[in-house]
């Protein structure tokens, strides 16, 4: 019975995404990039929430969206210097970040280019900073060690993306 959520939260999300990109995008291409770009941030902010590990599938497939209209001056200097703050953090306080959050940035920097990846990682981690703030202001006593971070880095990406109307 618990699946039944999950196919719930994924259609939610494919009807979301669909209409968002029907609205905003008049490329086909970009559309259809767009579409499973934000379809994969959504289905790894779903698996963080509840597990908090990102399957490296997930990576892949990202990187392969990534293919599509692809610049790959933008998309190499995406994949090595987007994720390089979050390797440094991870290196410098252990457990503070995920190798996951470190191989998700790296393929989303390809994914959306160094300009795009540095914007939308830099709103994602100050929408996270804010959430944890509230949440850790109303001292829940559920409250958890770790919070998943891939669901606001995916919302400042789909902010960047959908403001710069064309993702490469």
């Amino acid at each position: 019975m618990k699946n039944w959520k999950s196919n719930v939260a994924i259609i939610i999300l494919f009807i979301f995404f669909s209409v968002v990109l029907l609205v905003t995008f008049d490329d086909h291409v970009e559309m259809v990039k767009g579409f499973l770009f934000f379809m994969l941030l959504g289905i790894a902010s779903y698996v963080d929430i509840k597990t908090r590990t990102i399957p490296d599938i997930i990576h892949v497939l990202i990187i392969i969206v990534g293919l599509i209209n692809i610049n790959i001056l933008d998309s190499l200097s995406g994949f090595i210097i987007v994720p390089l703050p979050f390797f440094i953090m991870a290196y410098v306080k252990e457990g503070s970040i995920g190798g996951g959050d470190v191989k998700l940035m790296a393929a989303i920097g390809f994914c959306v280019g160094f300009t795009r990846g540095g914007l939308g990682a830099f709103i994602g981690l100050l929408l996270f900073v804010i959430s944890v703030g509230i949440l850790s202001h109303r001292k829940s006593k559920n409250m958890q060690k770790s919070n998943p971070l891939v669901p606001s880095l995916g919302l400042g990406f789909v902010l960047v993306c959908l403001t710069y109307i064309r993702m490469v």
